[in-house]
């Protein structure tokens, strides 16, 4: 399989990295073996290895007839969604991690990669490193699944969890800034929007249907003050940011937001930069997934398991 990257951040190092350091345990799981054939980015000093093919122009990758497969990791949901379609068009399978991206455009790349018979697999969009998306859409479908609830956003449970040791709203913010947690620009992590992406790409998965982002209801954590977590701990409680999608009469419905969470609650114990989902079935009951919901090497390991889906799996639309 002859594979190209577009985005050589932190993510795409660890996938090279992983397909360097795993290589044999992946080509015998996947069935095959893969090349890197190209990287893209607009770094000029980027450090590659010298065998691989460098462009800063991703449509020199889209007419090498040899790519099969293309992974896009430079987010957003403007050149990003022109290389999507353009990947797709061109009948080349795609992997991405941008719950930005497929959020908001993903009926049309859906449309897309299902009119071409290409595939697109996104495990790493949600949860980093936690195999939730595989185990929801192909373990569960089955199980009548009616509400699920997650811990979405590390960055805001982080900023809570340091809210409760005594910071307030912007000192905490300032910490997961010092630490690499949230962007110069927090918005999507604490107005709840990176939450809702995550939220609306897990409701595709379990019930088939994506909504329109804007019908999606959205408050962060930004308005949280010290006196409501002090209240939270006298309660016995935790605040935490919940994305929310139940199916009601046909109807779904998407909910973000911060909410009391009960000591008896699984997500209640759900610290720091980790993420957890719970569903819920009629004839399933409760399942619950924990893991890390970021770091280069976790999301990597999400992207190769969708290098195994493009091999071996049925596509996700």
């Amino acid at each position: 399989m002859k594979i190209a990257i577009i985005g050589i951040g932190t993510v795409g190092t660890g996938v090279l990295e992983l397909l360097n350091q795993e290589k044999n345990n992946i080509e015998n799981r996947i069935g095959e073996s893969i090349e890197v054939s190209w990287i893209c980015d607009l770094k000029d000093t980027l450090k590659i290895e010298s065998n691989l093919k460098f462009t800063k122009n991703y449509k020199e990758i889209l007419n090498d007839n040899s790519v099969e497969t293309i992974i896009e990791l430079i987010g957003g949901n403007t050149t990003a969604f022109e290389i999507a379609k353009e990947t797709l068009k061109s009948g080349k399978n795609l992997i991405t991690a941008n719950k930005h991206l497929l959020a908001t455009k993903g009926i049309e790349i859906f449309e897309i990669a299902k009119k071409h018979n290409v595939k697109i697999f996104f495990e790493a969009a949600v949860a980093g490193g936690t195999p939730a998306l595989s185990s929801i859409y192909e373990g569960t479908f089955s199980g009548g699944i009616k509400t699920i609830t997650g811990i979405l956003n590390g960055t805001s449970n982080y900023i809570l969890n340091k809210m409760e040791e005594g910071s307030d709203y912007d000192s905490a913010l300032k910490l997961a800034q010092e630490a690499g947690y949230a962007e110069l620009d927090p918005t999507f992590d604490v107005k709840g929007i990176d939450t809702a992406h995550k939220i609306s790409l897990l409701s595709y998965l379990v019930w088939g249907k994506l909504i329109d982002f804007k019908k999606i209801n959205i408050k962060g954590i930004d308005k949280i003050t010290k006196k409501d977590i002090e209240f939270a701990k006298n309660s016995g409680k935790r605040f935490k940011l919940i994305g929310e999608a139940k199916k009601i009469n046909n109807q779904i419905i998407i909910n973000v937001e911060p909410r009391l969470i009960e000591k008896n609650d699984q997500l209640y114990n759900v610290n720091d930069v980790y993420n957890g989902i719970k569903s819920y079935g009629i004839h399933l009951g409760e399942t619950f997934f924990y893991g890390k919901g970021a770091g280069a090497l976790p999301t990597a390991t999400a992207i190769i398991g969708d290098l195994y889906k493009i091999k071996n799996s049925n596509a996700w639309y």
